[in-house]
């Protein structure tokens, strides 16, 4: 008998163990290929959901801290109602005394006209009771009027306060044209670009923030006094001294915004009244127009803006619904 062939030789059984362990390691290779992408994406899922409840959480934190801004601006805007009126109750009192302040300025008119008569009749006497009168008539109308414009300028100082304190509670963010200037503190916006030009960048850093400090404690010193006082047209006033020595090495040294920053703090100051002490204060600003905001601006800015907030919460109410 013939003997078979290797090319028709019928596969061994450890052939058949060898190539069912290939496949079944094959099959468990691209399982674990398959259980790897799904729990990556899994994992995208999860960190797709938690980033979702952050910023559903802030969205509420948000809507409470406007919900919250809103009350405040109403209690605010309620309470300047209230100054307002009182100080409208002042000014129709003034004008009731400056009426009777008339009415007995008339009546003396009357008095020395009678007076005249009797001394024309020959009462000695005459003359003395018509200058006891009218100096009697003329002490006490003035001290009314005094009192009263004194509750007036005490009530504009309590809405001025009041504005200025609410303003302050509210964080100032950029673009608002009413908010809070600090007078007597030195914008430190010129400071840095003026370093970055001589200097690189981490010394700028440190240099800018060194020469800030710096002149902000000038500024604050008051035996300095870069002052000089000048008539113009027939009026004299005291004005920023730009020839004083420490301002020219400044303006030598450094960028000429620097400078004109430090003479601007100076400037503003002066305005303010605080030379003497020097000290640092919250003022209501129009930055929009760069000068001291009035009362009547702060009050419509205010007004303004929470009649925007209640009407952004209106939108949001009618669309939830």
């Amino acid at each position: 008998m013939a003997e078979t062939g290797d090319g028709s030789r019928l596969p061994s059984p450890l052939d058949v163990l060898t190539s069912d362990v290939h496949s079944r390691l094959e099959f468990h290779k691209y399982a674990y290929i398959d259980c790897v992408g799904i729990k990556n994406a899994l994992d995208c899922v999860i960190e797709e959901k938690v980033k979702l409840q952050q910023e559903q959480n802030a969205i509420v934190q948000l809507a409470a801290e406007k919900d919250g801004l809103t009350k405040k601006n109403e209690e605010l805007v309620a309470e300047i109602e209230s100054l307002k009126e009182k100080l409208q109750a002042n000014e129709s009192s003034n004008l009731l005394q400056g009426s009777g302040f008339q009415q007995s300025q008339s009546g003396r008119a009357q008095t020395r006209s009678m007076q005249k008569r009797k001394r024309q009749s020959g009462d000695e006497n005459a003359d003395e009771h018509e200058l006891m009168e009218d100096l009697s008539g003329m002490d006490n109308p003035d001290q009314g009027l005094s009192t009263e414009h004194e509750g007036a300028r005490r009530e504009i100082s309590d809405i001025h306060s009041t504005l200025i304190k609410g303003f302050i509670d509210i964080s100032n963010t950029g673009g608002r044209n009413i908010a809070i200037k600090y007078i007597g503190q030195l914008d430190d916006r010129p400071f840095l670009p003026a370093c970055l030009k001589k200097l690189p960048h981490k010394e700028a850093q440190k240099k800018s923030s060194e020469l800030y400090h710096f002149w902000q404690e000038q500024i604050m010193n008051p035996e300095w006094n870069p002052f000089k006082t000048v008539t113009v047209e027939g009026i004299t006033k005291e004005i920023v001294d730009v020839s004083d020595d420490k301002l020219q090495e400044l303006c030598a040294a450094w960028d000429e915004e620097v400078y004109k920053a430090v003479v601007n703090c100076l400037t503003e100051i002066h305005e303010s009244g605080k030379l003497r002490d020097r000290t640092i204060v919250p003022e209501l600003w129009n930055f929009k127009g760069k000068r001291k905001a009035t009362i009547s601006e702060s009050v419509e800015y205010i007004c303004s803006q929470v009649k925007r907030l209640s009407d952004t919460k209106n939108r949001r109410t009618r669309r939830a619904r």
